[in-house]
């Protein structure tokens, strides 16, 4: 596996927050699946979705829906 430069790192970050702000409906939550899709239209490859994002506490926050079939994850940035 390719080690990240700090650079990369911090492009991955800003891409990461951009797609979930891209993806933000108006309760300010993501749909995590449609956060992934921004990401790989941008380059990012992450394997698990949910294992990615949360390699990345410091930004972003998770939940999960139950309440609808199937379960959905959102996604949301922290606030600062």
């Amino acid at each position: 596996m390719e080690k990240l430069t700090e650079k990369k790192a911090l492009e991955i970050e800003r891409i990461l927050k951009e797609a979930v702000m891209q993806c933000t409906r108006a309760d300010g939550w993501a749909n995590l699946a449609e956060v992934g899709g921004v990401l790989r239209s941008k380059g990012i490859q992450y394997g698990k979705l949910s294992r990615f994002v949360s390699n990345y506490p410091h930004l972003v926050e998770l939940k999960l829906d139950t309440s609808i079939s199937p379960p959905a994850v959102y996604a949301r940035l922290k606030k600062k």
